[in-house]
Order: C-alpha cells, then structure tokens, then sequence
C-alpha cells in the first residue's frame, strides 16, 4: 500500500471508532457474508436486481467459501456456467460488477493477497446499434410516437414512463425518486440512486432536474417512494407499449435490438445535439459524468436554469402537433453526431 492509501484507511477507521464501531474485531469473511453486507448498503433497486442474480449464479459455487479461499477456476465457473445458459454477455458481466466491490475490499484489508477477479474476464459491453440504424424514420417522429403511447397508459406506469421518455433518467433512478426529493417541482436526485456518483454520500443530492407538467399534474403529494413496483414491471410494461401501441418504422435491426426505456437517453442527446452540442446535452441530462478523468466533468458546472432550457425546448418538441420531420440533412447530422454517442449511452 501506498502512503495515500494507508492514510485513507486510517481516515476510515478512525471515522468508524467514532462511531462506536470495533474495526478490530474478526468478522466473518465468507462471500455470502460480505455480500449480504455490501448490497445492504445498496439502493434498493440494485440490491433487490444483484441479489437475484448472486443468488443465482454466484453462491452455489463459491458462496459457502472464505474469500481468499475462491480460486480463478471457481470465477471461470461461474462465468462458463452463465455462458451456457446463453445469457448475454452485458447479463455475463453482471457476476463481476456485483463481486468486484467485495474483492477489492478484501485486498485492500489485506485479506487476501491480490484481486483475482481482476484477472477474469466476464463478458464484455455490447453497445446497441445506433438509433438510425434501428429506427427507419426521423428520430423526432419516433420519439413522439412513444410519447403519446405512453400518455395513454395507467398513471403510475405513465408517470415513470414519461420520465424516462421525456427526462431521459435511467429507469432504476426512476424508481428510487421520493416524493420528499421533489421541491418545486425539481427532482433533486440522491448520490445513492445513480450509478455515477459512487463517491458521494448516499443522501448527498449530486444532480437537479426539472419535471414536466404531464408529471405534475398526476404525481400528487405523499411520502416515501412515488413508484411501487419493481422496475421488472415497469420495463415489461414499456416493452409491451412498444412493440404493440407505437407503430414505429423499424429496421431489421430493432428486431435483435428493441426499443427499450435506455434508448429514450439516446433520442434525447441525439435530437438536441444539434442545437445545443453533444457535450452539454450529455452533461445536462444524462448523470453521466466522469469527474476523476474528465476535465470538463470535474470544473465545468451548469446552472438549473440552463438545465431546464434544453429541457423545455426538448418537451415542446415532443408535444408540438406540426408533422413537418428532420430533413435529410438532418438525419446526416445525426449520423455524425451519433459516431460519438455511444460514450453516453451505458
């Protein structure tokens, strides 16, 4: 260990003796035990999706064993057994995303003399297609097409759907929204229910963003959480309103690559790239950030004002009536635009 990084471990312990905590005393490090602990501290989404697939996939095999009694022949095992129910390679990749705070955690304690998970290879991103590639008419049209769709669906399904069509949030951020981080009609979005604020205190509010009126209007006053079923449903349900309600010009490849919830973030960046640059749209709306590495993530801040501007402009473009569609120039533009867009789109 570094000298950093030793004193971020005794920065930590003395937080944790601060708190009536024996750091010192020998727990248990059996994986079903430091699972158990880490997803504990998960929102409930992802603990509630991880579990299902540790429970599954990962502790039949090596959930009974201490942790540096795990070899990369028991990791190789499970992911070969994943490969041959024919899962996905992103569904593949999950096992590791899951364990891998675990391991490291291991390591850094001196638990264990190296990370071996970092050693395997666990399926690998497969980004979809473009959406031009998917979509055989102008991406606006198809955009509207799914938003009156989802108008017309039961409320509390309309509401997340909505959310996603028209603030482009991940779905698993949708559901964790509580009426209590809803203050004028501003999300305020907690740290611990998105996937690129990790650092951040769970309840820190790391991101603001304005709700529109086709929300507001139903969503009403309460507390607690606004949506009560597991985001299964909820994706179920868009998929269904999809391929059955929407009537989209599709091309052969929508048919291995729906249209699902996430590609409503590649609608948005792709359609109002034009007039307000991939950069901005990105870091206005899609929780994207990286500030470790990104020079423009880690200084550059954008006010709620400007925020809500690409925001309302994106909203009357859904709800306007005018048939009138992108040119062909337009969709050219997009091509472009979309060579890049794929940065934005995990």
């Amino acid at each position: 260990k570094n000298p950093q990084q030793a004193f971020n471990k005794l920065s930590e312990i003395k937080i944790e003796l601060s708190k009536g905590n024996d750091v010192f005393s020998i727990k248990s490090d059996k994986i079903d035990s430091l699972m158990t602990e880490y997803l504990s501290r998960c929102n409930d989404g992802y603990r509630k999706n991880s579990t299902a697939t540790y429970n599954k996939h990962i502790k039949p095999i090596i959930g009974h064993l201490k942790i540096d009694k795990v070899t990369k022949d028991h990791l190789i095992k499970i992911r070969t057994n994943m490969e041959a129910l024919k899962l996905s390679p992103n569904t593949v990749k999950k096992a590791k995303v899951i364990l891998s705070p675990v391991f490291k955690e291991a390591f850094s304690d001196d638990v264990t003399r190296r990370n071996i998970l970092e050693l395997i290879k666990f399926g690998e991103d497969q980004p979809k297609p473009a959406l031009v590639d998917r979509v055989a008419e102008p991406l606006i049209d198809a955009i509207k097409k799914i938003y009156n769709a989802a108008l017309n669906e039961e409320a509390n399904h309309r509401m997340a759907f909505l959310i996603s069509i028209m603030c482009a949030r991940r779905i698993g951020e949708i559901l964790e929204i509580k009426y209590e981080d809803i203050v004028d009609g501003i999300v305020n979005v907690r740290a611990g229910t998105t996937k690129s604020y990790t650092k951040l205190h769970p309840d820190a509010v790391a991101e603001r963003f304005p709700l529109p009126k086709e929300v507001l209007n139903t969503i009403g006053t309460g507390s607690g959480k606004v949506f009560k079923y597991n985001s299964r449903i909820y994706l179920d349900k868009y998929a269904q309103m999809i391929d059955t309600k929407c009537k989209l010009s599709l091309k052969a490849l929508a048919i291995d690559y729906p249209i699902r919830t996430h590609d409503n973030r590649n609608f948005i960046i792709s359609i109002q790239s034009r007039k307000y640059g991939m950069d901005f749209v990105g870091a206005a709306c899609l929780s994207h950030s990286n500030r470790t590495s990104n020079m423009n993530a880690r200084y550059h801040n954008i006010e709620l004002v400007d925020i809500i501007r690409v925001y309302e402009d994106y909203w009357e473009k859904l709800r306007s009536k005018d048939s009138k569609t992108f040119t062909q120039m337009a969709v050219e533009e997009q091509l472009k635009e979309l060579e890049d867009v794929n940065e934005y789109s995990i």
